[in-house]
């Protein structure tokens, strides 16, 4: 016991500067924890995501809240900035999957033109609706998603678009980037 003792008191500074480390370690991760399970609740109630620490979340969090409001321009626009800024990310065949979707989504959103076809403006969002989603397939040849509305959209899509070009559908065609990055 005295034994004890005297290993016990020599080593009790080694000890309390270990016990002092191994709890400013496990404050710092349940920080972590709470961090992670607020974002998880953001998540599951559809709540936009907003942590630096987190920036590549708080980017796809924002752009499919554009999405899933409408703002079909806007959300493929942050969503091809995430590709931009985080080229290596995992995950890269859901961020086309959506691009690609968002795409779908604009085109069949817009009227047709007078004489009943794809406007020239559709029509190209409707190839860069393609691009993605093969794009996607590419990386991820599993994603049945991404398999199912690529195989929707070549199944109806017109051969060409509409005769008929406004001048201001000629505008806005080119301002719009050909194909994705």
């Amino acid at each position: 016991m005295k034994m004890l003792k005297i290993i016990f008191n020599i080593k009790s500074h080694y000890f309390f500067i270990l016990f002092l480390g191994l709890l400013l370690l496990s404050f710092y991760e349940w920080g972590k924890i709470l961090q992670v399970e607020e974002i998880n609740q953001k998540l599951v109630q559809n709540d936009p995501v907003i942590n630096d620490n987190f920036e590549a979340l708080s980017l796809y969090s924002s752009a499919y809240q554009l999405g899933v409001r409408g703002e079909h321009g806007n959300a493929i626009a942050k969503f091809t900035r995430l590709l931009k800024m985080f080229p290596e990310s995992d995950g890269l065949d859901i961020i086309y999957y959506n691009i690609g979707t968002l795409y779908l989504r604009d085109a069949l959103t817009k009227p047709l033109s007078d004489d009943g076809k794809v406007t020239a403006e559709n029509f190209q969002k409707l190839q860069s609706a393609i691009i993605a989603l093969k794009k996607s397939l590419a990386i991820n040849p599993e994603n049945t998603m991404a398999k199912f509305n690529l195989s929707l959209l070549l199944s109806s899509i017109p051969s060409e678009a509409s005769k008929i070009v406004s001048e201001q559908s000629v505008q806005e065609l080119s301002n719009i980037p050909i194909g994705l990055p």
